[in-house]
């Protein structure tokens, strides 16, 4: 098990924040989205499925307002678990940061 951090700039184009890679499963359990412009803008935030070939927003058009930021998860037990090929992708209107925590794991139990 890897406790491990991923982040990046958001600008109006959709990047991908994470891939989990090949044979790994992941948690997604903290994620702190950043204003750091001097305007109020919208941040997108897609959960790609890999396994169905499907993107679901977890946020879509979120307002975030200059200097502010949003939390979703930390709390225990709360996380998304994601499987090889998942990935979470994100675009904001104005300069924004996303940072992520994950717990990236071997998707086969060894020895088992």
């Amino acid at each position: 098990m890897i406790n491990k951090s991923t982040g990046a700039a958001l600008t109006g184009t959709l990047a991908d924040v994470y891939e989990v890679p090949a044979g790994k499963k992941t948690k997604w359990v903290l994620m702190y989205v950043t204003n750091t412009s001097g305007s109020n803008g919208t941040v997108t935030i897609n959960f790609y499925d890999a396994s169905a070939s499907a993107t679901l927003p977890v946020l879509s058009g979120y307002a975030v307002s200059s200097k502010d930021f949003l939390q979703i998860g930390g709390e225990v037990n709360a996380f998304i678990m994601m499987e090889a090929g998942d990935k979470i992708t994100a675009s904001a209107t104005q300069d924004m940061t996303i940072l992520v925590s994950l717990i990236e794991e071997n998707a086969i139990i060894q020895g088992g």
